[in-house]
């Protein structure tokens, strides 16, 4: 529910694979949203985010963000897969089991608020990063990205 009207439905897994729009979103949890430009029937230029990204689903008329969950970013160290991003890391923030990395994409970092996307890691995988030089190579997986409207559309 959002402001009075039924914003969503459906069984919860596709409220949380699929949400409909960025508030839906955002109430699941996802912390990684940018407004979108549509190149063409497989690109988006995610304009907060400052990269093109290939869709494998089709891109519907009224998208206008694009959203992605922390814990769906990848490290890789093949930079040439698709929707590969170096990175840099502007801070930290930890909990007892995880590690949220905030990422500036495509360039260094100029101070810690100075970051595109929030990633989330188990500590294991952040003892096994943390180290290594910069930049990183962040994935994001055309499968894990999340196509979403703006607002709530007449489709209830």
């Amino acid at each position: 529910m959002e402001h009075g009207q039924v914003v969503h439905h459906g069984s919860k897994y596709d409220i949380f694979e699929r949400p409909a729009t960025v508030s839906v979103a955002q109430i699941t949890g996802c912390k990684n949203f940018s407004q979108v430009i549509v190149q063409s029937s497989q690109e988006v230029e995610a304009v907060d985010w400052g990269c093109k990204l290939q869709i494998i689903a089709p891109i519907p008329t009224e998208i206008t963000h694009i959203g992605i969950r922390a814990h769906h970013l990848q490290f890789t160290l093949d930079p040439t897969a698709t929707n590969t991003f170096p990175c840099w890391l502007a801070r930290t923030s930890e909990t007892p089991h995880r590690v949220t990395l905030f990422l500036k994409l495509n360039s260094p970092v100029n101070d810690l608020q100075d970051y595109h996307l929030q990633a989330e890691v188990f500590k294991e995988k952040w003892e096994l990063i943390k180290d290594q030089p910069f930049p990183w190579y962040v994935r994001l997986e055309p499968l894990s990205l999340i196509l979403l409207s703006e607002k709530l559309l007449e489709q209830w």
